[in-house]
């Protein structure tokens, strides 16, 4: 039950990482969609590129998941750990920026300002840290081991 638990997870986070990344692209060629506007993607392709492969690495999980090779887990691990690094990276450099605009600039941080700032890499490392939570254990002791 637990590799099924896995694998949906994979195949979910998954497609919802590569739609977001081709929704990005999509906004490069028409920025005027007024729904991406409203889920904070914009027309940066890297970020684009950086939803892709971390959608990609989930649905390659979801697929070994699902042929029971148990080592679609590892794309499992890794897909979560890209995507709570990029989320946490993301985070941080968001935090420097409004810090700066704040001490530096002596701009006020605005509703506004803090509503843009939350984008797909950020809302959805938030579900892969519930895949975090979940199977921890099982990826920290994989590194744990002599």
């Amino acid at each position: 039950m637990s590799e099924l638990r896995k694998q949906l997870f994979a195949g979910f986070l998954g497609l919802l990482y590569c739609i977001a990344g081709i929704a990005v692209f999509i906004a490069l060629i028409s920025p005027e969609i007024e729904l991406f506007e409203i889920l904070g993607i914009s027309g940066d392709p890297a970020m684009g590129f950086v939803l892709l492969i971390i959608g990609l690495t989930l649905l390659f999980g979801c697929r070994e998941l699902g042929k029971g090779i148990h080592e679609g887990v590892a794309y499992l691990h890794v897909g979560i750990a890209l995507a709570l690094l990029f989320g946490l990276i993301w985070l941080l450099s968001t935090g420097a920026e409004f810090a700066t605009l704040a001490i530096f600039e002596g701009e006020e941080i605005t509703l506004e300002m803090m509503r843009e700032a939350i984008v797909p890499q950020l809302y959805l490392a938030v579900i892969a840290l519930f895949g975090f939570i979940a199977w921890g254990r099982e990826f920290s002791a994989g590194l744990l081991r002599d």
